[in-house]
């Protein structure tokens, strides 16, 4: 009864409250998005989508690798730093590059995890970055923020990458792009809560998954039904 009680109040306050807005930012959001240049390439890193995300969580980064001018560049390494305490979601690495034999392919990779060292990495045996038909190298990468992490900070990130024929690593870090922790909004709330009632799932990274956050936005007394349906089912 206890059970049923604390999800029905939760949910009638998140339906009622809608009106009020899906969440509340932080105050002041940190740049999301950086471009560097070293040489005749030029590196920019982005948080994907708004640049905030919630405690538990996950966040996406994504490094572009380009040049300015000929001559043409080949990347054998980018190294992602992420930010202590963000766990690397297995599975989550992909990576954007010209191929001889396709031309551009986007692949899932195994990256190189560090987590004394906070980095993520993944190596090849060179990726072509040219003016020529635009090839660049794109990196992205999926971390889970941690549990614990203080609402209203904005911890940096940074990048490196190795070119052939240069006597050193490029790196740039910290980079100026930060992810900014805010509270997390009604949608994110019931799904990490109410999973045990099949309205979010845990995604074995400790994220959540599921249609909670937009079924509550796109139908709220639907949502509100479908919660009592699943305290009853248990």
């Amino acid at each position: 009864m206890r059970r049923i009680a604390s999800v029905v109040a939760a949910t009638a306050l998140i339906a009622g409250g809608l009106a009020i807005g899906a969440g509340t930012a932080a105050a002041a959001q940190a740049p999301y998005s950086a471009t560097k240049t070293t040489s005749n390439i030029k590196v920019t890193k982005s948080v994907v989508g708004d640049g905030t995300v919630a405690p538990g969580q996950k966040v996406t980064y994504r490094t572009t690798i380009a040049t300015t001018a000929h001559p043409d560049r080949f990347i054998s390494r980018v190294t992602d730093f992420h930010p202590a305490g963000f766990k690397y979601v297995n599975g989550s690495a992909k990576l954007t590059a010209w191929h001889l034999v396709g031309g551009v392919k986007t692949e899932n990779v195994t990256p190189e995890v560090d987590v004394n060292n906070n980095t993520v990495s993944v190596p090849s045996a060179g990726m072509a970055i040219s003016q020529t038909d635009s090839k660049t190298v794109t990196f992205e990468v999926t971390y889970l923020v941690p549990q614990n992490a203080q609402i209203g900070t904005a911890p940096d990130s940074g990048v490196s990458f190795d070119v052939s024929g240069f006597a050193t690593t490029q790196t740039f870090n910290p980079m100026g792009v930060s992810a900014t922790i805010r509270a997390l909004n009604p949608g994110e709330a019931v799904a990490t809560g109410s999973s045990e009632f099949g309205l979010g799932s845990s995604d074995g990274e400790g994220g959540t998954t599921g249609s909670a956050g937009s079924a509550i936005v796109e139908n709220p007394t639907g949502f509100v039904v479908d919660v009592l349906r699943g305290v009853v089912g248990s």
